[in-house]
């Protein structure tokens, strides 16, 4: 038998909680005055919103009925588990069936923190016109206004600083890529000034004064990837600002620096972080040296941005995105590391080639072969 009511028990989680009424009906999508009745006794929740408060809870539906149980975690990082097992790289579809079966884990465990904060990324990926092949323009605005909510959940019931930060920053790059840059003004605002605030570099820290030096590299690794992923998207927009006043020279002075500054780290052959599949440094500089009137640099930068796929194709007929990253100073982990089959690759290469940046070199012999070395794949 029972020792409290159903009633009893969502009134003791969710002040426990420190969720109001308005909070929890917000998060179950009814009314606060539903939820008084619950906890007064006067009605019981439908069979079919006992698993979403469950999971709004955190808890299993034995601990709604007073009997011993355990969280959902489990259940959600199984769901995030199959969604990843969906994707197939460059398959628009099989992304938008995995980012489905997250929305569907969300209806059954409604504002569970593990699935939001897959949704939230996966979600930005896909209605962001700059994200390339994983844009979907059919769905775009459903998925940017769900996106838009799941963020504001977080960022209203987390407990974890980063993951609420991290919803300010999809806030952000939503509202400017919206034309909301009011809104996208005031996600800003709740970031710190200094680069040097992050979880990895402090923890090395620890780690140092505990010894653990094993953890320190693991720990810097992350953090250098990470700061250098910053620095290439930094000045590939600082180098397309220079372009669009038309001040051609320092765009080309930008992207240069940033290739010589990666060579003397890593030699001829260097981790390219700026996405491959919306745009590259290469490409600017090819962009910027045609403005400028040099052709020839433009098209040695644009049989660099090629090329620099085309030989890491391995004798296995697949391309390891990220494989030249096990480096220091930084480390494999949490970089992403890609297997893509060669048609993928080949698809992609081609459409790169058709780039618009590219279009005066397009007739020129030296362009004709790329494009050539591209189809024989």
């Amino acid at each position: 038998m029972m020792s409290q009511t159903i009633g009893q028990v969502i009134r003791k989680l969710r002040k426990e909680r420190n969720f109001t009424q308005e909070e929890l009906a917000e998060q179950l999508n009814i009314s606060a005055q539903a939820v008084s009745k619950w906890e007064n006794g006067t009605s019981l929740p439908d069979i079919s919103q006992v698993v979403p408060l469950a999971s709004v809870f955190g808890v299993t539906t034995d601990v709604l009925f007073d009997v011993e149980g355990t969280n959902a975690a489990e259940e959600a990082y199984r769901i995030v588990g199959e969604s990843e097992e969906i994707q197939q790289y460059g398959d628009l579809s099989t992304y938008l069936a995995a980012y489905d079966h997250l929305l569907e884990g969300l209806q059954k465990y409604p504002n569970n923190l593990i699935l939001l904060n897959n949704c939230v990324g996966f979600g930005l990926s896909l209605c962001l016109p700059e994200n390339g092949w994983l844009y979907t323009a059919e769905r775009a605005n459903e998925i940017a206004d769900e996106t838009e909510r799941q963020a504001g959940l977080i960022i209203r019931y987390s407990k974890n600083p980063s993951d609420v930060l991290r919803a300010h920053q999809v806030l952000l790059l939503l509202y400017s890529s919206q034309g909301k840059p009011d809104k996208a003004a005031e996600e800003a605002e709740h970031f710190p000034v200094r680069t040097d605030f992050t979880r990895h570099s402090n923890m090395a820290r620890v780690e140092e004064t505990r010894g653990d030096w094993e953890e320190v590299i693991r720990h810097l690794g992350i953090d250098n990837s990470y700061a250098l992923q910053t620095l290439e998207d930094n000045l590939a927009r600082l180098g397309k600002a220079y372009y669009n006043v038309g001040r051609y020279d320092q765009a080309i002075a930008v992207y240069e620096s940033w290739f010589r500054t990666m060579e003397a780290m890593f030699g001829e052959r260097f981790p390219s972080f700026h996405d491959f599949d919306s745009g590259d440094c290469y490409l600017l500089l090819a962009q910027a040296y045609l403005a400028a009137g040099d052709e020839e640099k433009a098209m040695e930068n644009a049989e660099k941005s090629v090329r620099y796929y085309l030989d890491m194709i391995r004798p296995t007929k697949k391309i390891r995105l990220g494989a030249l990253r096990e480096n220091p100073p930084l480390t494999s982990h949490g970089i992403t590391d890609i297997t893509v089959p060669v048609p993928v690759m080949k698809a992609k290469l081609t459409e790169k080639l058709g780039s618009p940046e590219l279009e005066p070199l397009r007739d020129t012999e030296r362009f004709c072969a790329l494009r050539r070395e591209v189809e024989a794949l």
